[in-house]
């Protein structure tokens, strides 16, 4: 067995499609790795059946399916998952405030901490634009964090660009999570803000969501002990 401690901050991204393959590489890594993610790709494919065999290796799950309807459908999807007893579950900040308030209401007394997503890492400004959300991406992340907190809700999920003007603005989540981390600039990259582990945690990142450098290396537990050394 390896020395090395457990990171609490680094949340590895099972962003795959085959079951048997996300399962098979998190035990590989589940001497490391305290977090995974499952995201609807996965979930569609594995249901609850992933996340009782994630926890089954003492796994934390960060359950990624980023719920946005309306009140009571989103508070009754939170109790659903909260059964199965997820660390984080997402939400979108954009469902707005009775929404957000429902997720929250509806994980109280559990061990399941909502996250609302502010703005994804795939968008740039021109794109903010074209939906129709004007002031810019860090203006619009600052408001979407503040509606979220005055909800009940203790997390966010942003890229760590936006970091700053968070701290600036006086807002501290309990929890933050960026994902969009990457190793070395990618060509043909569909994410767009991204930073490096080092980066994102230097600018107050509480867990950083690490997928495609891990999901795509010959050797991901090397890949991931060395990550190790970046993080807290």
């Amino acid at each position: 067995m390896s020395s090395l401690p457990l990171v609490d901050g680094l949340i590895v991204a099972l962003d795959l499609f085959e079951v048997k393959t996300a399962l098979s590489l998190a035990r590989r890594l589940s001497e490391y790795v305290s977090w995974f993610k499952v995201g609807s790709q996965l979930f569609l494919r594995g249901g609850p059946h992933v996340v009782e065999e994630l926890r089954a290796l003492g796994a934390r799950v960060f359950l990624d399916l980023k719920f946005h309807d309306i009140p009571a459908t989103v508070g009754r999807a939170v109790e659903a998952c909260v059964r199965m007893e997820v660390g984080f579950l997402t939400v979108h900040a954009l469902g707005g405030r009775r929404m957000l308030t429902a997720a929250a209401e509806a994980a109280v007394g559990s061990g399941t901490q909502i996250l609302a997503v502010t703005v994804l890492t795939s968008l740039e400004e021109e794109e903010l634009s074209e939906v129709g959300l004007s002031g810019g991406i860090p203006g619009r992340v600052c408001s979407l964090a503040a509606l979220a907190g005055e909800c009940g809700v203790p997390g966010i999920v942003c890229s760590a660009r936006e970091l700053t003007s968070l701290r600036e603005a006086g807002i501290r989540p309990e929890v933050i999570v960026t994902p969009g981390i990457r190793l070395a600039e990618r060509q043909g990259d569909d994410q767009r803000r991204t930073v490096s582990p080092r980066e994102a945690f230097a600018l107050g990142a509480t867990h950083i969501v690490v997928g495609r450098p891990v999901l795509e290396s010959a050797d991901p537990v090397k890949l991931v002990r060395n990550l190790l050394q970046v993080g807290k």
